[in-house]
């Protein structure tokens, strides 16, 4: 019988990025186990963000941070040696590269097992970057467990490092976010009319920051189509970014300015999904596992998505939305007016999403997740 499993969860910085801000559904979920994490970062506290230290802290999550400013800090391995000692930790996980490589060495001089967690696709990288990523490759190989967000991700990294042979002790492990605020529910009138300006017709919602791998051109570009077979039909650009102006030029110059419309950034998401038809993300690269697109999955939207990086596991084509080739504007037009011509296919494919999304992307999903994993780890020292 177990009595309880404690965590060492150890992560470059607490910068304001992908795998930071999942620190705090992770541990807020922990706190229904037996599992207890503590949350340390390698690096000084002077590198943290503002912004993420104040989630962690509205979540109730205490940290601290190493002070270490390089893998070659004479004190680093020491340091965190005597870390994992002091704090009698069952196992360390480890997130990010420093994290790792610094990680493994210090649990096989402890005798404490590590996992580690890649946040990211990998792509071509040269001089310092490439060096990193590479000793940090090295350094999960030869730990407990190598955790991909999606598989997507794992397969970049074996095409990268491991060409000829995936190593056994890389696993997909999909990461999890708080979803108690994302479910279905009636559309608010007001959100609908933010939406869809003085239209009335059926509302796509693409939520996306205005950044370039988003495809956010290519949704425009693609809208005569859609409006071709659905004249009223409006698409609700739900964010805002460096690209903004370029955007608008775009849709004035398509003559769509009644049609596409610029909604800003938004803090009542779980209500956007509501109002929504359809969501649709037309991103071009770089994705790994967005988070939207399990929001919309949870709040039991239909999707449209493009088939690229860790996008399928999050949409099945056919079984929670649907798919379409990334970077083509007739697919994406095919993809949006299919839903739009079918509402029980939209329902269908919404409640499929919305049951996938409690069964594999919550955060209580996914600590369950690592738990197994924690246990099968400690299980392996012993």
């Amino acid at each position: 019988m177990t009595t309880g499993i404690k965590a060492l969860v150890l992560i470059d910085a607490f910068r304001m990025g992908g795998a930071e801000t999942l620190l705090a559904p992770m541990i807020s979920a922990s706190r229904d186990t037996d599992v207890t994490m503590d949350v340390v970062s390698i690096s000084p506290a002077e590198w943290n963000s503002e912004k993420t230290m104040a989630i962690l802290a509205e979540a109730g999550i205490s940290t601290r941070s190493l002070g270490i400013r390089r893998l070659l800090d004479p004190v680093a391995l020491p340091r965190l040696v005597r870390t994992i000692r002091a704090g009698r930790y069952d196992i360390v996980h480890a997130h990010l590269e420093m994290a790792m490589t610094l990680a493994v060495p210090a649990g096989l001089l402890v005798r404490r097992p590590v996992v580690c967690t890649f946040h990211h696709v990998a792509h071509p990288l040269t001089g310092r970057a490439a060096k990193r990523e590479r000793l940090a490759v090295e350094a999960a190989t030869r730990s407990r467990r190598a955790l991909f967000v999606s598989e997507a991700s794992r397969r970049s990294f074996a095409e990268t490092y491991r060409p000829h042979r995936m190593p056994d002790n890389w696993e997909v492990m999909h990461n999890g976010i708080d979803i108690t605020n994302f479910s279905p529910g009636p559309a608010s009138p007001q959100v609908h009319s933010d939406l869809a300006a003085s239209n009335a017709g059926p509302v796509v919602v693409l939520p996306a920051a205005f950044r370039d791998f988003k495809g956010i051109p290519i949704a425009i570009r693609a809208w005569p189509q859609v409006l071709a077979r659905h004249p009223d039909a409006v698409l609700a650009l739900t964010g805002g970014g460096e690209l903004e102006d370029d955007l608008r030029r775009l849709v004035a110059e398509l003559g769509l300015e009644n049609s596409v419309i610029f909604v800003g950034v938004r803090t009542d998401m779980p209500e956007v999904y509501r109002a929504a038809d359809v969501v649709l993300l037309p991103s071009t690269y770089g994705e790994n596992l967005p988070t939207v697109l399990i929001e919309a999955s949870a709040t039991e939207c239909a999707i449209a998505a493009s088939r690229i990086g860790g996008i399928p596991d999050i949409v099945p084509d056919g079984e929670t939305g649907l798919l379409f080739e990334a970077g083509s504007t007739e697919g994406l037009a095919d993809a949006v007016c299919r839903l739009l011509d079918d509402a029980e296919l939209r329902r269908t494919l919404g409640t499929a999403a919305g049951e996938r999304a409690r069964q594999e992307f919550s955060a209580t999903a996914w600590v369950q997740r690592l738990r197994t994993t924690y246990l099968e780890a400690i299980g392996s020292r012993q």
